[in-house]
């Protein structure tokens, strides 16, 4: 697998309402979530993890392959693939907000926070060990400073991304998760 993942781009992104809708279901959300941490599943694997039959869970995978999001992965046999991811990480954006993406995108944030919920419990039932932090903080910027900020994070990630590939696969791994949003106040 090494040497699948070696030319592997950096990030697939997805965004706007079609690429909202790939991420509509919480079985194909949950696949990403797994596949992107690096493993490879069959659509029996997969079954198992989202509660789904294999029938069932071979049409979200092949939505998945077809949407570029998902490969297959060298070595499969005729009789059951292996999927694997298409890029080192996953980004959503919303794009523009026509055609219903906002339900889509409600969906994916909400699966994506429940992700972040389980980590986040693993990492205080271990009993919150290692420099784990979590940051919440608002923000005033233009929507160039905004911009900036995203372009800075990106590069950032990407820094550490190879500088992960390069270390030993032993040490310890990190979560690590990333939101900038527009703060949208409730009305009074």
């Amino acid at each position: 697998m090494a040497s699948q993942e070696a030319g592997l781009p950096k990030t697939f992104v997805v965004e706007g309402a079609q690429g909202l809708k790939l991420l509509a279901h919480e079985a194909r959300q949950h696949v990403i979530s797994v596949v992107y941490e690096g493993n490879e599943l069959t659509a029996t694997e997969a079954a198992e993890l989202c509660g789904l039959t294999p029938s069932a869970m071979s049409y979200h995978l092949r939505m998945l392959e077809r949407a570029g999001v998902l490969l297959v992965a060298e070595g499969s046999d005729g009789r059951e693939r292996r999927y694997r991811r298409a890029a080192r990480s996953f980004q959503v954006r919303g794009g523009d907000r026509g055609g219903g993406a906002g339900v889509q995108l409600r969906s994916t944030i909400g699966i994506w926070i429940d992700t972040q919920t389980r980590a986040i419990e693993r990492w205080l039932g271990a009993g919150a060990q290692g420099t784990g932090a979590i940051q919440t903080q608002v923000l005033r910027l233009t929507a160039e400073q905004s911009a900036e900020l995203v372009e800075r994070m990106n590069a950032l990630f990407e820094e550490y991304d190879e500088v992960s590939e390069a270390n030993d696969p032993d040490i310890g791994e990190w979560e690590t998760y990333w939101a900038h949003l527009p703060r949208v106040r409730e009305p009074r």
